[in-house]
């Protein structure tokens, strides 16, 4: 493959949110749809937030709307029969994945509802992800990840609890995707202080789960626009995976129109340098989903 010729790779399968489903997304899922065709995109995998079924769990933003949790479900439920027609609409064009992105909340029930909603809208794939630590949120505000953070005696008990959870959450629900796995770093103060042994330890053996669970890594590039550096997850955690011959997939996390495809041509390199030098792709197959491997170079 000549090094110009970018459609093989250029594929995401965590993004796509879109503004009517989603609260603090920007753009339209047509236009978001439409972007992904103008990025080059041959396949993209669409990845709504699933709701939240609790009533304290609600955003601010949300709230202030009036949104409740019924809105979420209703929302939700047009999300997934919206998405099954611009995928029709868009076939002849690119080939749009059917996807949501779980929350771990209720912690008692989660797997369940998470799988009721796959099995109920007829769902492609998941993307596990982990947004909620000890029942709190850690990626909304600063100031709520210290919540959670003082909760947890520090920043190493949040770091060790949150790979804990994505340990958990791989084995129980078995996602297709595992979503940005150091999500932990948003807001923490720099790379070393949720690099320490424990912190590593409850990383490896998150990574261990995914290896046995045969799911996709995530390289997600919100981690540019985060001001990180680097997408999600760190080199480290790269290397790791690799050992283990976990695969790597690419996500945009894109919430608008102006993310879509952002950082993707910079996390090829993230991964070249890194010795990745394949992704793999989620495919449509006539008996269900299926997988491919596409070089890098």
């Amino acid at each position: 493959m000549k090094e110009t010729d970018y459609s093989a790779w250029r594929v995401s399968l965590h993004g796509g949110h879109s503004s009517g489903y989603c609260d603090h997304a920007g753009s339209t899922l047509e236009e978001i749809i439409e972007a992904a065709i103008a990025a080059g995109y041959h396949t993209f995998g669409v990845a709504e937030h699933a709701p939240r079924v609790e009533a304290h769990r609600l955003y601010a933003e949300e709230q202030a709307m009036g949104w409740t949790v019924d809105t979420l479900e209703e929302l939700f439920a047009e999300y997934a029969s919206t998405l099954t027609r611009l995928a029709e609409q868009y076939a002849g064009k690119i080939t749009i994945l059917k996807g949501f992105e779980v929350e771990v909340v209720p912690e008692e029930s989660y797997v369940e509802v998470m799988q009721g909603y796959r099995q109920r809208y007829g769902f492609d794939y998941v993307v596990g992800s982990v947004h909620w630590v000890a029942g709190e949120i850690i990626d909304y505000t600063r100031t709520h990840f210290e919540q959670v953070m003082a909760a947890c005696g520090g920043l190493e008990g949040l770091a060790v609890r949150y790979y804990e959870t994505v340990a958990d959450m791989v084995r129980r629900l078995q996602p297709e995707i595992v979503g940005h796995l150091d999500l932990i770093r948003r807001y923490a103060p720099d790379e070393a202080s949720v690099d320490t042994p424990e912190i590593r330890r409850a990383a490896l053996n998150a990574l261990d789960v995914i290896a046995s669970s045969g799911a996709i890594l995530d390289v997600n590039t919100a981690g540019y626009r985060k001001g990180l550096g680097r997408p999600y997850p760190a080199a480290w955690l790269v290397t790791e995976a690799h050992a283990r011959q976990i695969p790597f997939c690419f996500g945009d996390d894109s919430h608008r129109v102006s993310e879509v495809g952002a950082g993707i041509d910079e996390a090829r390199q993230y991964l070249l340098a890194n010795g990745v030098t394949s992704i793999t792709v989620l495919t449509r197959e006539e008996d269900g989903l299926g997988r491919k491997q596409i070089p890098l170079q």
